[in-house]
């Protein structure tokens, strides 16, 4: 469950700085495990939330400047994108890596990275919809922590892609 209080002393204490990775492991089996465990699993367990305060948000402030109006269904679509992009992983590619046949990914890797790029694109949305993660001063708690909610979102994504393009798919080029 969301801790919207926890959140917002992670922000007080620091912003949003997502996991070291400059401490992520450079082996494939182990970064594997890494990426699962600090991105796949969180990532689905938070955005349920996420959608429900955004359903809560956008029924509850419908017609105020600035509601999120559409954004439950951007992360109902986030949401999707991203378990779908995962099962692949999870599934497809990551057992290949693990038994390390990286040779026959050239297909799979070209998908993941389109992934990315198609989620980049929803991130934008989330942007739009949220004016850039910045509710108004005067926008209640629950909007307020919506914004963050999907501002650390999109942070750790991002964060996850460029860790699967940076270090995952160079240690397979090496």
């Amino acid at each position: 469950m969301w801790d919207t209080a926890r959140a917002f002393r992670d922000v007080e204490a620091g912003g949003l700085q997502s996991a070291a990775n400059d401490n992520a492991p450079h082996d494939i089996p182990s970064l594997l495990d890494f990426i699962v465990e600090r991105y796949h699993r969180p990532h689905l367990r938070d955005l349920p939330c996420a959608i429900d305060l955004a359903r809560r948000v956008e029924q509850s402030y419908a017609g105020r400047p600035g509601c999120p109006t559409g954004l439950a269904d951007q992360l109902i679509a986030v949401a999707r994108d991203l378990e779908a992009h995962q099962r692949r992983e999870e599934l497809i590619v990551f057992p290949l890596l693990r038994i390390g046949t990286p040779r026959c990914l050239d297909l799979a890797m070209r998908r993941m990275m389109d992934d990315h790029v198609g989620m980049d694109i929803r991130l934008m949305a989330l942007q739009r919809l949220t004016s850039t993660y910045r509710p108004s001063f005067e926008a209640p708690f629950c909007w307020q922590a919506l914004s963050f909610m999907c501002r650390k979102l999109e942070a750790e994504m991002r964060e996850h892609a460029r860790l699967e393009h940076e270090v995952l798919y160079s240690l397979l080029r090496a």
